[in-house]
């Protein structure tokens, strides 16, 4: 098994959304480019190509992300592009996700998904992105008076799914993240999930998860955001626990290393080993914190994966990690650590270094 067995592979099919979360700067913000280049889809033929270069150097994943900085269901051919993934990619990936806030889960696309989840048999997760339990609350969080339609998707979605039953290989988790102005709502937003999976739950692993804020990758902010974030769970007696088979899901750790009231001793950051991000117009990045581009490995149009991800730049880039030396994006993040190095990834490192002539004489 190859090291990168082990990544997660995050794949933006748009950078353009329909909500204004206060939580995501570049669209509540409203900037006009968020990457620095102008906002735009993920090209259906480049993103076909990309994958035959996945089969032909025999590249796998633990699972494919469909979302970066917008909602890919803006993409008008946001399943398109995940199909495409379940027919290839079957035997290389664990499954794929698909992140949204489901405005526009309408009923075709409902319908599209529950075949694609029995058709192939790469089981699918779909994130619906909440944060709220109240029409008031969604819109002054989210920006947008939409709550009443995603409870309607997502119910339609469920429903749907029953009657496929066991075949469908879709599993479904409502998330809420918690920050203020939603805070208040997190006993309500369980209560009313829970017991609408009691009716349409039973056969999959559903979850309820309850996200802290991430403050500018643990930046100013962060410490207070934790505070919140403990207070509104652990201190009012949210937990783990399963409902069946409907598991609430909450946070525990602190995936930053520093923040305002926070200092750790800066080590290697996992995401440049194991969280490549292919942009809307085909860039592969090193990193999903790193708007900017600076950790940009080259575009997959003119190169494939295996000869950006395992080449000179990438491999650069985490021998400066490993000798602690930080640059560009990761200059002032926190270090956002979803994974831990192995000693057998840092050996692999330096391994791979040596053939492309980065170390020292």
């Amino acid at each position: 098994m190859s090291l990168i067995d082990l990544g997660v592979l995050q794949v933006e099919p748009t950078d353009q959304c329909n909500l204004r979360c206060t939580m995501c700067a570049p669209h509540y913000e409203g900037w006009e480019t968020v990457h620095a280049i102008p906002k735009g889809n993920l090209s259906v033929d480049l993103w076909e190509q990309i994958l035959k270069g996945f089969v032909q150097d025999d590249i796998r994943f633990d699972h494919i992300i469909f979302q970066w900085l917008g909602d890919p269901l803006v993409h008008p051919r946001a399943l398109d592009i995940m199909l495409m993934a379940a027919k290839t990619m079957q035997g290389r990936v664990q499954y794929l996700r698909l992140d949204s806030n489901c405005i526009l889960l309408n009923e075709k696309r409902v319908q599209a998904l529950c075949s694609m989840a029995v058709t192939y048999s790469v089981p699918i997760l779909l994130v619906c992105t909440l944060d709220a339990h109240t029409p008031q609350v969604y819109e002054d969080v989210k920006g947008a008076r939409q709550l009443l339609r995603v409870r309607k998707n997502i119910h339609t979605l469920l429903r749907t799914r029953k009657k496929y039953g066991e075949r469908c290989l879709l599993n479904v988790q409502i998330q809420f993240v918690v920050q203020q102005g939603n805070a208040h709502e997190c006993h309500s937003f369980l209560h009313y999930w829970r017991f609408i999976f009691d009716d349409y739950g039973g056969l999959w692993h559903d979850e309820l998860m309850f996200k802290r804020l991430s403050v500018g990758g643990g930046s100013k902010g962060q410490a207070q955001a934790d505070q919140l974030y403990e207070e509104s769970i652990h201190g009012t007696g949210i937990r783990h626990k399963e409902y069946g088979n409907l598991h609430v899901l909450c946070w525990k750790q602190r995936p930053w290393q520093n923040d305002d009231q926070h200092q750790e001793e800066r080590k290697p950051c996992p995401g440049l080993w194991l969280t490549p991000v292919i942009r809307h117009d085909g860039s592969l990045m090193m990193c999903c914190a790193d708007l900017g581009g600076t950790l940009q490995l080259g575009s997959l149009k003119s190169h494939r994966f295996s000869q950006l991800w395992f080449g000179k730049e990438a491999n650069r880039h985490r021998k400066n990690h490993m000798e602690g030396i930080f640059t560009d994006a990761c200059l002032h993040c926190g270090g956002i650590n979803w994974y831990t190095l192995t000693d057998e990834v840092v050996a692999h490192v330096d391994d791979r270094s040596a053939e492309l002539l980065l170390d020292p004489e």
